[in-house]
């Protein structure tokens, strides 16, 4: 079943399990993403910076950080809802390593509802980015809570 929508208002109860929301050749990973992304966090590795060193290594080319691709994949699909918040991130992999000029698809699931506390339920998401051939780079599990329809 389709989320109603990427951004939603919703409290807890209206989140069913099985949800699903996908973007479909999303976002292309540019070298600009990659040295911007190098300058805000500081991780200037030759992985990342050098052609050379890229070209020779067992990826045969420069690769994108991991925590940028996952920093683009959860701003393309994290479900904005004023509702709720981030509780936190679990099984958080980099699968394939993602070069210049690959073009993300992203997958996001409701795999988990449970009532956590009188304010708040707790909603676990699935993420599933695929390149463009369909192959799986990233995975992870975002933790949310979101607030109850009737929270004392």
């Amino acid at each position: 079943m389709d989320a109603p929508a990427k951004d939603t208002d919703r409290f807890f109860e209206d989140i069913e399990e099985g949800e699903t929301f996908t973007l479909k050749a999303a976002r292309t990973i540019t070298e600009a993403d990659i040295v911007n992304f190098a300058g805000l966090s500081g991780d200037f590795h030759s992985l990342h910076m050098s052609k050379p060193v890229g070209e020779d290594s067992d990826f045969g080319e420069r690769i994108a950080h991991g925590n940028l691709v996952f920093s683009v994949a959860e701003a393309l699909v994290a479900d904005m809802n004023p509702r709720s918040f981030s509780y936190g991130y679990d099984s958080l992999r980099f699968i394939r390593p993602v070069g210049i000029g690959t073009t993300l698809t992203v997958h996001r699931e409701v795999v988990e509802t449970e009532v956590y506390n009188d304010e708040f339920g707790r909603v676990v998401y699935q993420y599933e980015v695929e390149d463009q051939e369909g192959t799986s780079l990233l995975a992870c599990k975002h933790i949310t809570l979101v607030e109850r329809r009737d929270a004392k």
